[in-house]
């Protein structure tokens, strides 16, 4: 991604968003115009824009003269169970900003951090209330999913998952 694509990174997309939208083109045929998409599901372009997008970047979907294509990663991603789903992302993501960013922050410390202090180091949204509730969502919706980060409720606060050692 570009450093453009990092700063405005759709907070607002989720997971389910994302396999909503591959769902919807398996059943289309791996083909759809956007537009027609939007008419057909009744989502705001601008979101539906943001979605594709994010599927784009994870190799679910190609963009060619308007239209949503399915890739084979899409057809793969689209075949597998939601542990399945969840596992192909937390490999996909990984790689990606800004989930990289934020699980780099988090191994290079054993504190837990809380939205507003990953924000504050790395600039991620806008520092207001409503966008930390987003970024908060969105780490949760990503990266606790994945099995990536831990959460605790109680402190509002993130850590990295660490491997659980075998008992001896």
């Amino acid at each position: 991604m570009s450093e453009e694509e990092q700063r405005s990174c759709p907070i607002d997309v989720t997971p389910s968003m994302i396999a909503g939208l591959v769902e919807v083109l398996v059943l289309w045929g791996g083909r759809i115009d956007l537009h027609r998409l939007a008419r057909e599901t009744g989502m705001e372009t601008g979101l539906l824009l943001r979605v594709a997008e994010v599927a784009r970047v994870l190799r679910f979907v190609e963009v060619a003269n308007g239209d949503l294509i399915l890739t084979k990663d899409g057809q793969v991603f689209s075949r597998r169970g939601t542990s399945g789903k969840l596992g192909m992302l937390k490999d996909l993501v990984q790689g990606l900003e800004p989930f990289k960013s934020v699980i780099a922050l988090l191994s290079s410390t054993t504190a837990p951090l809380s939205v507003e202090e990953i924000n504050e180091k790395l600039g991620l949204c806008p520092v207001d209330e409503e966008q930390h509730r987003k970024l908060n969502s969105f780490i949760i919706d990503w990266l606790v999913a994945t099995g990536i980060l831990e959460y605790d409720g109680e402190t509002s606060s993130f850590k990295l998952r660490r491997a659980k050692r075998a008992k001896s």
